[in-house]
């Protein structure tokens, strides 16, 4: 009601200072200041829902679809938030890679679907063992990455073992005949860590499946 007076006030209506203002009927003033209100009510509520959509998008994008977590991208982008974020608090990075055992055979004996809850029990398990604000992620396939940030790395193994366990007792308790190898490294640039984790799941896979490695800066 107050955008059709003012839209009425705007236009001159009724003041006797415009002859044409004054020569439009009442009901027709009152309909143009509605349409006008109606039109901008509908802009904002479209433009609002472009953006919700566009959001809605956005964070999908940057989760994997089957277990909730992280994908490779989005990943990537926080784990370099949070290597600024280490720098600034002297803080080291903690970051691990975990890769599945015998899932293939898993997925061939049992089919995907079966795959597919031992994906998502692993990245229930993993975001259990985690603080809400680590880094998990799906990087693809069956392996799986976490980083966290620690003040120094007398922790560090620990935490990569009470993490791996965490994994290990979820796998078995689901009855799938799979386990879990992995690697964690800490450092300070993610670069160097990510790829010191990653050997090091390596070596831990060759050398005794359903076990850890860590590798020190």
């Amino acid at each position: 009601m107050i955008t059709v007076v003012l839209t009425l006030h705007l236009n001159g209506f009724g003041d006797g200072l415009s002859a044409q203002a004054s020569s439009i009927p009442t009901t027709t003033a009152v309909w143009n200041a509605g349409m006008r209100t109606f039109s901008v009510i509908f802009i904002i509520l479209l433009v609002g829902a472009f953006r919700r959509a566009f959001d809605r998008e956005r964070a999908n994008a940057q989760i994997d679809p089957l277990t909730g977590l992280g994908n490779r991208r989005s990943f990537q982008r926080e784990c370099k938030r949070l290597e600024l974020s280490a720098l600034r608090d002297n803080r080291l990075l903690l970051c691990g890679i975990i890769d599945l055992d015998d899932f293939k055979e898993v997925n061939d004996r049992h089919g995907h679907a079966a795959g597919d809850q031992v994906l998502s029990l692993v990245a229930q398990a993993l975001s259990s063992a985690v603080r809400p604000y680590d880094v998990t992620a799906r990087l693809g396939g069956d392996e799986f990455a976490f980083c966290l940030a620690i003040r120094d790395g007398a922790a560090a193994e620990r935490i990569t073992g009470a993490i791996h366990r965490t994994l290990i007792a979820a796998m078995k308790e689901s009855g799938w005949k799979s386990t879990c190898s992995l690697g964690a490294a800490t450092g300070k640039d993610i670069e160097q860590v990510l790829n010191a984790a990653d050997q090091a799941m390596y070596r831990a896979k060759f050398s005794a499946k359903g076990s850890w490695m860590f590798s020190a800066s």
